[in-house]
């Protein structure tokens, strides 16, 4: 996993893994917000150490001056976290949150073994990334929404994720069980919006994980992109052949021409009629010669637009 990817499924974490009991909720605000850390350290080596807890209200968290060690070569200081909108009960209780608001700035790698000296010259050097994730759920409604899933940085530009999903009801959901299958079962994809202006995002992090995922990338990375290039080309005939509009087909192509250095805003947005169920994605087999009608249909479905 990347330095990035790894950083964001900490700051996912902080939001979705609960602890592994119940009980009272403290009286206490500044004991509700330290009985968090635990929480935040589940997949960690050590606990997270952390310079300073404020209560924000009754409902958050701040913490400065965080350090979450993944293992002794490993890890991230967080300069600032804040983790809003909690509903105590629910993670006293071992019941996934409802609401959550979670935003981590300053973000830098660390490797608590490394000597003094190095870590000093790494926190000189990173530019910090900032994370975010904000959603809530709609019990009457059974609507899940993502309202703000972003990664961001100085040196990196930035990716942005909205999305809702219906079907998904989080009160059905506990800590300490796993789904039952008939949950996913009835998980549709209502909306997705994706916004990625890239300043070196792509190439610093995504880049080499998708070499070694395509035939011939370790030996032959240029002639593997241009391949793989050449490939998304011709499946814009899908997006044609399903009525997409031409300059969101022709937006489509441009960022994939662009490729593995675009640079400029891309935003890509589905809006499925009716909701798409998760499991007919599953079903599908791109490869098959029989599927393509299939898949004609449903991009048909997503009423698929972009822009770069």
């Amino acid at each position: 996993m990347t330095r990035i990817w790894s950083a964001a499924a900490f700051v996912v974490a902080a939001g979705f893994v609960l602890p592994a009991h119940a009980a009272p909720v403290p009286a206490d605000p500044v004991q509700r917000c330290r009985d968090l850390i635990p929480m935040i350290g589940k997949a960690t080596e050590e606990a997270p150490t952390v310079g300073k807890v404020t209560p924000v209200g009754d409902s958050g968290c701040h913490y400065n001056d965080l350090l979450v060690a993944i293992s002794r070569y490993q890890g991230w200081m967080v300069g600032s976290l804040t983790i809003d909108r909690i509903d105590f009960k629910r993670f006293y209780t071992d019941r996934f949150p409802l609401t959550l608001s979670v935003r981590a700035e300053g973000i830098r790698f660390t490797a608590p073994a490394l000597p003094a000296a190095n870590n000093y010259q790494m926190k000189l050097v990173q530019k910090p990334i900032e994370i975010t994730f904000d959603f809530d759920y709609d019990a009457a409604a059974n609507v899940l929404t993502i309202r703000d899933a972003s990664f961001r940085g100085q040196q990196i530009g930035h990716l942005t994720v909205t999305a809702a999903v219906r079907g998904l009801n989080l009160d059905k959901l506990t800590a300490d069980q796993v789904p039952d299958p008939a949950v996913a079962a009835g998980v549709a994809l209502q909306s997705l919006t994706l916004e990625f202006d890239n300043q070196g995002m792509f190439e610093g992090y995504a880049l080499l994980p998708l070499l070694f995922a395509l035939p011939d990338g370790e030996t032959d990375p240029e002639g593997a992109v241009a391949a793989a290039k050449l490939q998304g080309m011709a499946q814009l005939a899908i997006l044609v052949a399903a009525g997409v509009p031409k300059e969101s087909v022709a937006a489509i192509g441009r960022f994939i021409q662009s490729m593995p250095q675009p640079r400029g805003p891309f935003r890509l947005s589905l809006a499925p009629q009716p909701p798409l169920p998760l499991t007919e994605l599953a079903e599908l087999e791109p490869g098959e010669v029989s599927e393509l009608a299939k898949l004609t249909a449903l991009v048909k479905r997503l009423n698929l637009t972009a822009s770069y």
